[in-house]
């Protein structure tokens, strides 16, 4: 099977353990892992903060 893993920049910095452990995990499945090249901010910093209207576009 193959799937695309997002890892958003919330993991990235906070938590990368848990953005490997993912990725191990799937690959350990039997996975092909792909990380899409276009994946850009989710926004979750700006909702997070209550700047909704600018997290918009980006959800």
């Amino acid at each position: 099977m193959r799937v695309g893993l997002f890892i958003p920049c919330y993991i990235d910095q906070l938590f990368p353990d848990v953005g490997i452990a993912t990725l191990e995990l799937l690959e350990r499945f039997g996975c092909e892992v792909d990380f899409p090249a276009g994946q850009t901010c989710c926004g979750q910093p700006m909702a997070n903060t209550g700047c909704w209207e600018d997290a918009r576009p980006l959800a």
